[in-house]
């Protein structure tokens, strides 16, 4: 597959402006579009690999702007108040998700099943878009920010959704996960979960190092397991076939 198209692309909610980037594979009509929501450092090197990958799956990618601005954090000392601001405004990030999906369904063709993908903060986001009763393909989260639906929010998601979370996750431990399992059960909502034993948060970042004593640890495999499952997930919502392409 060629290199990507790499176009930035400007939405909106009233007066806060937010920047996209928009990823395409260059030599193909997309077999689905995904707004990736990503992690707290926003459209950063990680981001671009996540993007990078469902562009080999044959997908349109927006890498969302989680903070608005633009704004991309350089140090882990500007993230706390950064992600707080997003647990304490989730109905905000629904609405600038919303805006997202409806900018990316500009840029592809009519009847492209649209889906969305978080990881960390960006996976609170991407569950509470599903239940805002939404209608899209499907919700992908992995290694996300595990949260019940705030007071008022519904709990009925007409999608599937795949969660893909580790067994040792300090941020969403299993005591969460088990909650949001309940959720789902008691709303009928279509969701399956892959639980990777011995792995943490972050899991999938390479620059989070091993050691097993962190809050945030790369696991190769369980990466490795993340992304055949993603693959198969995209495959099955959108109705096509599992591609060849070797997953790295």
């Amino acid at each position: 597959m060629s290199e990507p198209i790499e176009t930035a692309l400007d939405y909106a909610v009233g007066e806060q402006r937010y920047s996209a980037l928009l990823l395409r594979p260059s030599d193909q009509e997309p077999k689905a579009a995904i707004v990736l929501l990503p992690d707290w450092r926003g459209q950063s090197p990680l981001a671009r690999d996540h993007a990078s990958f469902l562009n080999s799956l044959g997908c349109t990618v927006m890498i969302a702007d989680l903070y608005g601005d633009g704004f991309t954090p350089d140090s882990p000392d500007q993230v706390g108040p950064m992600v707080q601001r997003l647990m304490e405004h989730r109905k905000q990030g629904v609405q600038a998700l919303a805006a997202c999906v409806d900018r990316l369904g500009q840029e592809v063709p009519a009847r492209t099943p649209m889906l969305c993908m978080g990881y960390s903060a960006g996976g609170m986001i991407a569950l509470d878009y599903g239940r805002s009763g939404v209608d899209i393909a499907g919700i992908i989260l992995c290694s996300a920010l595990l949260k019940t639906a705030a007071e008022g929010m519904d709990t009925r998601i007409r999608m599937p959704v795949l969660v893909l979370q580790g067994t040792q996750d300090q941020v969403s431990p299993m005591k969460t996960i088990a909650e949001v399992v309940t959720e789902m059960d008691e709303a009928g909502n279509d969701v399956r979960y892959e639980l990777y034993s011995q792995t943490h948060h972050a899991f999938d970042n390479p620059d989070a190092g091993t050691d097993s004593n962190a809050r945030l640890v790369y696991s190769p495999n369980s990466a490795r397991r993340a992304k055949q499952a993603i693959a198969r997930f995209v495959a099955e919502v959108t109705t096509q076939p599992l591609s060849e392409t070797p997953l790295p």
